[in-house]
């Protein structure tokens, strides 16, 4: 009787420790699928392009829907849209107003600069210094920075 007992035990212990190692073995397992899965959705959004306009979306969102012909944009807003783009590129750990500086950006502003040289005091100002971010020229972007912020003040 004593002999049938222990090895009753003894089953019943493999049995547990069988289990309990399969059902680890199969808790890893998910685990590891749903870490690599997180790792490749993160993989995935950091290839996608970043939207650096997470501050001043409103004023982005108008810019890139510009089409020629729209009043929207008078010169101070210009003025305002011009420093959220130089803070992009100034080295602050601030970058609070903050736009992406995009291709299209800089053509719609340059367009808009031109289409209003009647109206606008200073559209060669605004101009020249478009002209030299389109060629990602921004060696001047700090003194551009202090141009635009001392127009914006007046």
């Amino acid at each position: 009787m004593k002999k049938s007992y222990i090895w009753g035990v003894l089953f019943v212990v493999v049995v547990v420790v069988l289990s309990v190692s399969v059902a680890f073995w199969i808790i890893n397992k998910n685990d590891k699928e749903t870490y690599s899965n997180i790792v490749e959705d993160r993989r995935e959004e950091s290839t996608k392009d970043t939207d650096l306009s997470w501050v001043d979306g409103i004023h982005a969102d108008m810019l890139d829907d510009w089409k020629s012909g729209d009043k929207t944009f008078d010169e101070r807003l210009v003025q305002e849209v011009m420093l959220d783009i130089t803070h992009q590129k100034l080295d602050t750990h601030v970058k609070e107003g903050s736009m992406e500086i995009t291709p299209k950006r800089i053509d719609n502003l340059m367009q808009i600069a031109e289409e209003e040289k009647a109206v606008f005091f200073k559209s060669e100002t605004y101009l020249d210094i478009l002209k030299s971010w389109k060629e990602n020229d921004f060696s001047t972007v700090e003194d551009d920075h202090k141009l635009l912020h001392s127009l914006y003040d007046r």
